[in-house]
C-alpha cells in the first residue's frame, strides 16, 4: 500500500481506527464526491489493512482532526458485546487511592514530577489544577476520557478546577458509555499529559480578572455592556472586579476638557493629591490646566506638603479615582476617546 495518503484517505483511516459507529456518524455529514471518496478509501482499508507506518502518520495528524473525530463519536450500542468496556482509573492502575499525592493547597508554582513512562500513572502524578488547565478548552468527550483514568479524588479535584461553564457537560459525559477505541484514548491521554506539564504556575484570581479586563478594554464600548451584564448574572463579584479594572487612572488623559472637569468635580481633594504623586508631568499639566486658578493653587499647595505617600496609598487613591471614572463612563456622562 502506498505511503503517501491523500486527505480523504487520512480521514478514512482515522475513522477506520475509531470504528463503525464513528464512521456512520461522519458519513451523515458528507455527500457527493466527498462521500464517494470516503467510501472507496474505507473499502480499500478493509481489503488492504494499513501498515503501522501509515497508522502512525495519521495519528501524527490527529490534532488536525481532533475535534472532528470527537464530534463524530456516537454513544455505545448496548447490544454490541465486542466494544471495549469502560474502565475506572484506579482499577486499571491497581494502586490504592491514598498512594496518590493529590495536593489541594493553592501552590503557586508546580514542581515537575518524576515521570514513569506510564501515561495514566504520570497523569495521576500531576496536580489537578495542571490537568484542568490542560483540558479547559477541550471537548467534553476528551475531558471525560482523561478523568476516567484518574484516581477518584484526583478526578474530583480536576473537575472542580475546570471552568464552571464546562463542568456540567463533562459530568454528563462521564455518565455515558465510552466507545472511543483504545488507540484514540491513548493519544488523548498523551496529549493531556503533554499540556499538563506545560502548566508551571497557577493563575491567581487577580491575574485572571486582569486578563479579562485587558480583553474587554480592547473591545468597542458597545460590546462591553452586554458582556458585563452576562458576567453579572453568573458571578456578580467577578463582574464588579472586572468593571473596576476596566478603567484606569491613566485613562484620564483620554478625556476631553469638559469631561475631565466633570470627573475632577467628583474627586476628593485628598485622593487627588495622593494620586498625583509621581505622576507623569504631561498628565499633571493636563489636570491642572482644567482647574480654576483657586482650585489649582490649593491643590499645588497640598501636594507640596503631601510628598511621602507610600506606593500602596498612591495606588489606592488612583484606584478610587478610576472607580469614579468607571461610573461616569458606564452612565454615559463622560467619554474616553
Amino acid at each position: 500500500m502506498k505511503m503517501m495518503l491523500t486527505r480523504p484517505e487520512r480521514l478514512a483511516l482515522l475513522l477506520h481506527l475509531m470504528g463503525d459507529e464513528a464512521t456512520a456518524m461522519a458519513r451523515q455529514d458528507l455527500s457527493g464526491e466527498a462521500l464517494d471518496e470516503l467510501d472507496q478509501a474505507l473499502k480499500d482499508f478493509e481489503s488492504y489493512p494499513p501498515s503501522q507506518e501509515e497508522v502512525d502518520m495519521v495519528l501524527g495528524d490527529f490534532e488536525d482532526y481532533f475535534h472532528m473525530a470527537l464530534q463524530t463519536v456516537d454513544k455505545k450500542d448496548p447490544t454490541r458485546e465486542d466494544d471495549p468496556q469502560d474502565d475506572d482509573g484506579p482499577k486499571i492502575l491497581q494502586i490504592a487511592e491514598e498512594s496518590f499525592d493529590v495536593e489541594i493547597e493553592p501552590t503557586k508554582r508546580f514542581t515537575p514530577p518524576k515521570l514513569t513512562g506510564d501515561t495514566v500513572r504520570d497523569l495521576n502524578l500531576m496536580h489537578p489544577y495542571q490537568v484542568a488547565q490542560a483540558l479547559k478548552h477541550e471537548n467534553p468527550v476528551a475531558t471525560a476520557i482523561v478523568l476516567r483514568k484518574l484516581a477518584n479524588e484526583h478526578a474530583a479535584k480536576t473537575l472542580e478546577f475546570l471552568p464552571e461553564a464546562v463542568r456540567p457537560n463533562v459530568f454528563l459525559e462521564l455518565a455515558q458509555p465510552l466507545s472511543v477505541s483504545p488507540l484514540i484514548q491513548e493519544r488523548i491521554l498523551a496529549k493531556a499529559l503533554q499540556l499538563s506539564l506545560q502548566v508551571e504556575e497557577r493563575e491567581t484570581e487577580q491575574e485572571t480578572t486582569s486578563q479579562m479586563a485587558n480583553l474587554m478594554r480592547s473591545l468597542p464600548r458597545a460590546l462591553r455592556k452586554p458582556m458585563l451584564d452576562e458576567l453579572e448574572k453568573r458571578d456578580s463579584d467577578l463582574a464588579e472586579t472586572v468593571r473596576n479594572q476596566l478603567y484606569r487612572f491613566e485613562d484620564i488623559e483620554k478625556l476631553g476638557d469638559r469631561d475631565l472637569q466633570k470627573l475632577l468635580g467628583q474627586c476628593q481633594t485628598d485622593a487627588l493629591v495622593c494620586a498625583l504623586q509621581q505622576v507623569d508631568e504631561s498628565l499633571l499639566t493636563f489636570i491642572l490646566s482644567n482647574m480654576s486658578k483657586r482650585a489649582k493653587e490649593s491643590l499645588q499647595e497640598e501636594m507640596e506638603f503631601k510628598t511621602n505617600a507610600t506606593e500602596e496609598e498612591i495606588n489606592e487613591a488612583r484606584g478610587s479615582i478610576a472607580k469614579i471614572l468607571a461610573g461616569l463612563c458606564e452612565a454615559g456622562e463622560v467619554k474616553i476617546d
